[in-house]
Protein backbone atom coordinates (compact mmCIF):
# COMPACT_ATOMS: atom_id res chain seq x y z
CA UNK A 1 0.00 0.00 0.00
CA UNK A 2 1.40 3.36 -0.99
CA UNK A 3 1.21 5.89 1.83
CA UNK A 4 3.38 8.76 0.73
CA UNK A 5 4.42 9.86 -2.75
CA UNK A 6 7.68 11.77 -2.49
CA UNK A 7 9.45 13.27 -5.48
CA UNK A 8 12.83 14.30 -4.21
CA UNK A 9 15.76 16.14 -5.71
CA UNK A 10 18.58 18.01 -4.05
CA UNK A 11 16.42 20.93 -2.94
CA UNK A 12 12.73 20.06 -3.24
CA UNK A 13 10.20 17.63 -1.74
CA UNK A 14 6.64 17.11 -2.90
CA UNK A 15 4.76 15.43 -0.07
CA UNK A 16 1.27 13.97 -0.17
CA UNK A 17 -0.58 11.24 1.65
CA UNK A 18 -2.64 8.61 -0.18
CA UNK A 19 -4.70 6.22 1.95
CA UNK A 20 -5.80 3.45 -0.37
CA UNK A 21 -7.42 1.55 2.50
CA UNK A 22 -9.71 4.44 3.52
CA UNK A 23 -9.35 3.22 7.11
CA UNK A 24 -6.65 5.40 8.68
CA UNK A 25 -7.71 8.31 10.89
CA UNK A 26 -4.26 9.86 11.36
CA UNK A 27 -0.78 9.09 9.98
CA UNK A 28 2.64 10.64 10.52
CA UNK A 29 4.81 11.64 7.54
CA UNK A 30 7.95 9.54 7.51
CA UNK A 31 10.61 8.93 4.90
CA UNK A 32 12.15 5.51 4.47
CA UNK A 33 15.54 7.09 5.05
CA UNK A 34 14.43 8.32 8.47
CA UNK A 35 15.32 11.93 7.62
CA UNK A 36 12.02 13.75 8.03
CA UNK A 37 13.32 17.32 7.79
CA UNK A 38 11.29 19.65 5.57
CA UNK A 39 13.20 22.16 3.49
CA UNK A 40 12.26 25.68 2.49
CA UNK A 41 10.09 25.52 -0.61
CA UNK A 42 8.99 21.94 -0.04
CA UNK A 43 5.46 21.40 -1.29
CA UNK A 44 2.71 19.72 0.69
CA UNK A 45 -0.40 18.54 -1.14
CA UNK A 46 -3.43 18.15 1.13
CA UNK A 47 -6.22 16.25 -0.60
CA UNK A 48 -9.97 16.74 -0.18
CA UNK A 49 -11.11 15.04 3.01
CA UNK A 50 -7.72 15.64 4.65
CA UNK A 51 -6.07 18.09 7.00
CA UNK A 52 -2.30 18.48 7.46
CA UNK A 53 -1.05 19.31 10.96
CA UNK A 54 2.40 20.38 12.18
CA UNK A 55 3.50 19.53 15.72
CA UNK A 56 6.58 21.07 17.31
CA UNK A 57 7.82 19.42 20.49
CA UNK A 58 4.37 17.94 21.04
CA UNK A 59 2.77 21.39 20.69
CA UNK A 60 0.13 22.01 18.03
CA UNK A 61 1.46 24.45 15.45
CA UNK A 62 -0.02 25.08 11.99
CA UNK A 63 -3.04 23.42 10.37
CA UNK A 64 -3.36 23.22 6.57
CA UNK A 65 -6.77 22.58 4.95
CA UNK A 66 -7.06 20.97 1.47
CA UNK A 67 -4.78 22.61 -1.09
CA UNK A 68 -1.17 22.77 -2.32
CA UNK A 69 1.33 24.65 -0.17
CA UNK A 70 4.91 25.78 -0.53
CA UNK A 71 6.42 25.71 2.95
CA UNK A 72 7.51 29.19 4.00
CA UNK A 73 7.01 31.66 6.82
CA UNK A 74 3.74 32.85 5.26
CA UNK A 75 2.15 29.39 5.33
CA UNK A 76 3.50 28.40 8.75
CA UNK A 77 3.25 31.46 11.03
CA UNK A 78 2.96 29.50 14.29
CA UNK A 79 5.75 27.08 13.45
CA UNK A 80 7.95 29.92 12.22
CA UNK A 81 7.50 31.68 15.57
CA UNK A 82 8.25 28.50 17.52
CA UNK A 83 11.33 27.83 15.43
CA UNK A 84 12.44 31.46 15.52
CA UNK A 85 12.84 31.54 11.74
CA UNK A 86 13.85 34.81 10.12
CA UNK A 87 11.93 35.97 7.08
CA UNK A 88 12.71 33.75 4.05
CA UNK A 89 14.37 31.14 6.23
CA UNK A 90 16.62 28.52 4.69
CA UNK A 91 17.09 26.21 7.67
CA UNK A 92 15.30 22.82 7.64
CA UNK A 93 12.04 22.53 9.56
CA UNK A 94 12.40 20.31 12.63
CA UNK A 95 8.76 19.36 13.25
CA UNK A 96 6.36 16.44 12.86
CA UNK A 97 3.87 16.47 10.01
CA UNK A 98 0.62 14.51 10.32
CA UNK A 99 -2.23 13.93 7.89
CA UNK A 100 -5.76 13.51 9.30
CA UNK A 101 -8.81 12.20 7.49
CA UNK A 102 -11.99 14.25 7.91
CA UNK A 103 -14.23 11.83 5.99
CA UNK A 104 -16.83 9.61 7.64
CA UNK A 105 -15.64 6.33 9.10
CA UNK A 106 -18.54 3.90 8.75
CA UNK A 107 -19.38 0.29 9.67
CA UNK A 108 -17.61 0.37 13.02
CA UNK A 109 -19.00 -2.26 15.39
CA UNK A 110 -20.16 -2.00 19.00
CA UNK A 111 -21.62 -4.62 21.33
CA UNK A 112 -22.45 -5.15 24.98
CA UNK A 113 -19.82 -7.39 26.58
CA UNK A 114 -22.13 -8.40 29.42
CA UNK A 115 -25.96 -8.29 29.72
CA UNK A 116 -27.51 -5.00 30.83
CA UNK A 117 -29.96 -5.17 33.74
CA UNK A 118 -33.21 -3.29 33.17
CA UNK A 119 -36.36 -2.85 35.23
CA UNK A 120 -39.30 -3.96 33.14
CA UNK A 121 -43.07 -3.79 33.52
CA UNK A 122 -43.58 -7.23 32.00
CA UNK A 123 -40.68 -9.17 33.55
CA UNK A 124 -39.80 -7.07 36.63
CA UNK A 125 -36.05 -7.38 35.92
CA UNK A 126 -34.58 -8.47 32.60
CA UNK A 127 -31.12 -8.83 31.06
CA UNK A 128 -30.54 -7.37 27.60
CA UNK A 129 -27.71 -7.90 25.13
CA UNK A 130 -27.27 -5.69 22.08
CA UNK A 131 -24.97 -4.94 19.17
CA UNK A 132 -24.82 -2.66 16.15
CA UNK A 133 -22.70 -0.25 14.12
CA UNK A 134 -21.70 3.41 14.25
CA UNK A 135 -20.13 6.07 12.05
CA UNK A 136 -18.02 9.07 13.08
CA UNK A 137 -15.86 11.86 11.73
CA UNK A 138 -13.38 14.48 12.95
CA UNK A 139 -14.99 17.94 12.99
CA UNK A 140 -12.43 19.93 14.99
CA UNK A 141 -8.78 19.09 14.26
CA UNK A 142 -7.38 21.21 17.10
CA UNK A 143 -9.54 19.54 19.76
CA UNK A 144 -8.88 16.09 18.32
CA UNK A 145 -5.10 16.55 18.31
CA UNK A 146 -5.06 17.97 21.83
CA UNK A 147 -7.46 15.52 23.49
CA UNK A 148 -7.39 12.23 21.58
CA UNK A 149 -3.93 12.38 20.06
CA UNK A 150 -2.16 14.36 22.76
CA UNK A 151 -3.80 13.86 26.17
CA UNK A 152 -5.00 10.29 25.59
CA UNK A 153 -2.07 9.27 23.40
CA UNK A 154 -4.22 7.49 20.82
CA UNK A 155 -2.41 7.41 17.50
CA UNK A 156 -3.78 4.22 15.93
CA UNK A 157 -7.16 3.87 14.25
CA UNK A 158 -7.82 0.60 16.13
CA UNK A 159 -7.44 2.33 19.50
CA UNK A 160 -9.62 5.29 18.50
CA UNK A 161 -12.42 3.06 17.17
CA UNK A 162 -12.21 0.85 20.28
CA UNK A 163 -12.52 3.89 22.54
CA UNK A 164 -15.54 5.22 20.65
CA UNK A 165 -17.13 1.75 20.59
CA UNK A 166 -16.97 1.57 24.39
CA UNK A 167 -18.62 5.01 24.57
CA UNK A 168 -21.51 3.79 22.40
CA UNK A 169 -21.99 0.70 24.57
CA UNK A 170 -21.91 2.75 27.77
CA UNK A 171 -24.40 5.29 26.44
CA UNK A 172 -26.70 2.51 25.19
CA UNK A 173 -26.72 1.10 28.73
CA UNK A 174 -27.65 4.50 30.18
CA UNK A 175 -30.47 5.07 27.68
CA UNK A 176 -31.90 1.57 28.18
CA UNK A 177 -31.78 2.06 31.94
CA UNK A 178 -33.60 5.40 31.71
CA UNK A 179 -36.37 4.38 29.31
CA UNK A 180 -39.70 3.11 30.63
CA UNK A 181 -40.23 1.20 27.40
CA UNK A 182 -40.92 -2.51 27.81
CA UNK A 183 -38.21 -4.91 26.63
CA UNK A 184 -40.78 -6.41 24.26
CA UNK A 185 -41.24 -3.03 22.57
CA UNK A 186 -37.55 -2.27 21.99
CA UNK A 187 -37.41 -3.83 18.53
CA UNK A 188 -39.94 -1.39 17.07
CA UNK A 189 -38.18 1.61 18.61
CA UNK A 190 -34.59 1.04 17.44
CA UNK A 191 -34.54 4.23 15.38
CA UNK A 192 -35.86 6.37 18.22
CA UNK A 193 -33.38 4.88 20.69
CA UNK A 194 -30.52 5.35 18.21
CA UNK A 195 -31.34 9.05 17.86
CA UNK A 196 -31.30 9.52 21.65
CA UNK A 197 -27.99 7.65 21.96
CA UNK A 198 -26.42 9.69 19.15
CA UNK A 199 -27.48 12.97 20.75
CA UNK A 200 -26.02 12.00 24.12
CA UNK A 201 -22.79 10.81 22.52
CA UNK A 202 -22.26 14.03 20.60
CA UNK A 203 -22.70 16.02 23.80
CA UNK A 204 -19.78 14.04 25.22
CA UNK A 205 -17.52 14.09 22.16
CA UNK A 206 -17.91 17.76 21.26
CA UNK A 207 -14.88 18.54 23.43
CA UNK A 208 -12.91 15.81 21.63
CA UNK A 209 -13.46 17.22 18.15
CA UNK A 210 -15.42 14.11 17.09
CA UNK A 211 -19.00 13.77 15.90
CA UNK A 212 -21.04 10.58 15.68
CA UNK A 213 -22.84 10.79 12.34
CA UNK A 214 -24.87 7.60 12.73
CA UNK A 215 -25.77 5.03 15.38
CA UNK A 216 -27.42 1.73 14.43
CA UNK A 217 -28.95 -0.83 16.80
CA UNK A 218 -29.00 -4.09 14.89
CA UNK A 219 -30.31 -6.28 17.69
CA UNK A 220 -31.37 -6.08 21.34
CA UNK A 221 -32.08 -9.59 22.60
CA UNK A 222 -33.47 -11.11 25.78
CA UNK A 223 -32.07 -14.16 27.60
CA UNK A 224 -32.91 -17.53 26.04
CA UNK A 225 -35.20 -18.58 28.89
CA UNK A 226 -37.24 -15.37 28.54
CA UNK A 227 -37.58 -15.81 24.79
CA UNK A 228 -38.74 -19.41 25.39
CA UNK A 229 -41.37 -18.18 27.83
CA UNK A 230 -42.57 -15.62 25.29
CA UNK A 231 -42.88 -18.36 22.68
CA UNK A 232 -44.96 -20.46 25.07
CA UNK A 233 -47.24 -17.54 25.91
CA UNK A 234 -47.65 -16.81 22.20
CA UNK A 235 -48.61 -20.44 21.64
CA UNK A 236 -51.30 -20.32 24.33
CA UNK A 237 -52.65 -17.15 22.76
CA UNK A 238 -52.80 -18.92 19.40
CA UNK A 239 -54.62 -21.85 20.96
CA UNK A 240 -57.26 -19.62 22.52
CA UNK A 241 -57.99 -18.11 19.12
CA UNK A 242 -57.80 -21.25 16.97
CA UNK A 243 -57.33 -24.59 18.73
CA UNK A 244 -57.33 -26.61 15.52
CA UNK A 245 -54.55 -24.60 13.89
CA UNK A 246 -52.45 -24.65 17.04
CA UNK A 247 -52.67 -28.40 17.64
CA UNK A 248 -51.87 -29.15 14.01
CA UNK A 249 -48.82 -26.94 14.23
CA UNK A 250 -47.60 -28.40 17.54
CA UNK A 251 -48.20 -32.01 16.46
CA UNK A 252 -46.41 -31.56 13.15
CA UNK A 253 -43.46 -29.94 14.91
CA UNK A 254 -43.27 -32.72 17.51
CA UNK A 255 -43.36 -35.39 14.79
CA UNK A 256 -40.57 -33.67 12.90
CA UNK A 257 -38.34 -33.34 15.97
CA UNK A 258 -38.94 -36.87 17.25
CA UNK A 259 -38.35 -38.48 13.86
CA UNK A 260 -35.01 -36.70 13.62
CA UNK A 261 -33.94 -38.01 17.01
CA UNK A 262 -35.16 -41.62 16.81
CA UNK A 263 -35.64 -42.16 13.09
CA UNK A 264 -38.23 -43.96 10.99
CA UNK A 265 -41.65 -45.12 12.05
CA UNK A 266 -40.72 -45.41 15.72
CA UNK A 267 -39.75 -41.76 15.75
CA UNK A 268 -42.97 -40.76 14.04
CA UNK A 269 -45.04 -42.74 16.54
CA UNK A 270 -43.31 -41.02 19.41
CA UNK A 271 -43.85 -37.69 17.69
CA UNK A 272 -47.58 -38.29 17.39
CA UNK A 273 -47.77 -39.22 21.06
CA UNK A 274 -45.87 -36.06 21.95
CA UNK A 275 -48.21 -34.04 19.78
CA UNK A 276 -51.25 -35.43 21.58
CA UNK A 277 -49.61 -34.76 24.94
CA UNK A 278 -48.93 -31.16 23.94
CA UNK A 279 -52.51 -30.75 22.80
CA UNK A 280 -53.83 -32.08 26.12
CA UNK A 281 -51.47 -29.79 28.05
CA UNK A 282 -52.66 -26.74 26.16
CA UNK A 283 -56.27 -27.76 26.57
CA UNK A 284 -55.82 -27.88 30.34
CA UNK A 285 -54.83 -24.21 30.32
CA UNK A 286 -57.94 -23.14 28.39
CA UNK A 287 -61.39 -22.28 29.76
CA UNK A 288 -63.81 -25.19 30.20
CA UNK A 289 -65.97 -23.97 27.32
CA UNK A 290 -63.03 -24.34 24.95
CA UNK A 291 -62.21 -27.83 26.25
CA UNK A 292 -65.74 -29.09 25.52
CA UNK A 293 -65.37 -28.01 21.90
CA UNK A 294 -62.39 -30.31 21.42
CA UNK A 295 -63.32 -34.01 21.38
CA UNK A 296 -62.62 -37.09 19.37
CA UNK A 297 -64.12 -35.58 16.25
CA UNK A 298 -61.74 -32.63 16.38
CA UNK A 299 -58.76 -34.89 16.97
CA UNK A 300 -59.75 -37.07 14.02
CA UNK A 301 -60.13 -34.03 11.79
CA UNK A 302 -56.69 -32.82 12.82
CA UNK A 303 -55.22 -36.27 12.20
CA UNK A 304 -56.86 -36.34 8.76
CA UNK A 305 -55.35 -32.94 7.98
CA UNK A 306 -51.87 -34.28 8.80
CA UNK A 307 -52.52 -37.26 6.52
CA UNK A 308 -53.74 -35.02 3.68
CA UNK A 309 -50.63 -32.87 3.98
CA UNK A 310 -48.42 -35.94 3.60
CA UNK A 311 -47.01 -35.74 7.11
CA UNK A 312 -48.47 -39.16 8.02
CA UNK A 313 -48.51 -42.32 5.91
CA UNK A 314 -51.69 -44.40 5.47
CA UNK A 315 -50.41 -46.95 7.99
CA UNK A 316 -49.58 -44.29 10.59
CA UNK A 317 -52.93 -42.58 10.02
CA UNK A 318 -54.91 -45.80 10.60
CA UNK A 319 -52.91 -46.66 13.71
CA UNK A 320 -53.45 -43.25 15.29
CA UNK A 321 -57.15 -43.24 14.35
CA UNK A 322 -57.67 -46.50 16.23
CA UNK A 323 -55.84 -45.10 19.24
CA UNK A 324 -58.08 -42.01 19.31
CA UNK A 325 -61.28 -44.06 18.96
CA UNK A 326 -60.26 -46.22 21.93
CA UNK A 327 -59.99 -43.17 24.25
Amino acid sequence: MRLFDIVKDQFLDVIEYVDESNKLVVIKFQRKSGNNELKQGSKVIVREGQIAVFLKGGQLADILPPGTYSLNTGNMPVLSTLEGFPYLFTSPVIADLYFLSTRQFIDNKWATKTPIMKRDNDFNMVRIRAFGKFAFRIIDVSKFMREIFGAMGMTKTYDIVGYLSSMVTETFSVVIGETTMSALDLAVEYRKLSAVIQEKLNERTESLGIQFSNIIIESASLPEEVEKMIDEQSGIGMAQKDMSTFTQYQTARAIRDASKQEGGLAGLGTGIALGNQMMNTVQSTLPESNQRKTGKADMLRELKALFDEGILTQEEFEAEKKQILKQ
